[in-house]
């Protein structure tokens, strides 16, 4: 007889949960340190609500458009003030402070 792998769970009114896009679009806070400086880095999908939004990466100063992934971080002590757009490339690359 052939096996079912379908759930055994109950299939009352389980409603699945509504995914939070705002949620996906930011990737996972992790924290790294360049020169003895600590920093917060997240990954983001370069999506939001204003749609003319662009950003210009310290590294290579060119900008970030909307919709392109890349990396956002900041000094893990002096808070977002110091929170800049990166490309990933250019992320990994870049051994400068946050001013």
């Amino acid at each position: 007889m052939p096996r079912n792998n379908r759930s055994r769970r109950a299939k009352g009114n389980s409603e699945p949960e509504e995914l939070n896009l705002n949620v996906l679009r930011q990737g996972l806070r992790r924290t790294e340190f360049k020169r003895g400086v600590e920093h917060t880095v997240q990954s983001t999908s370069g999506r939001s609500e204003d749609g003319e939004k662009s950003w210009i990466c310290p590294h290579c100063n060119l900008t970030i458009s909307q919709g392109l992934s890349h990396t956002v971080a900041w000094d893990s002590h002096r808070g977002l003030d110091t929170r800049r757009h990166f490309h990933n490339a250019c992320w990994k690359a870049w051994q400068g402070s946050l001013i």
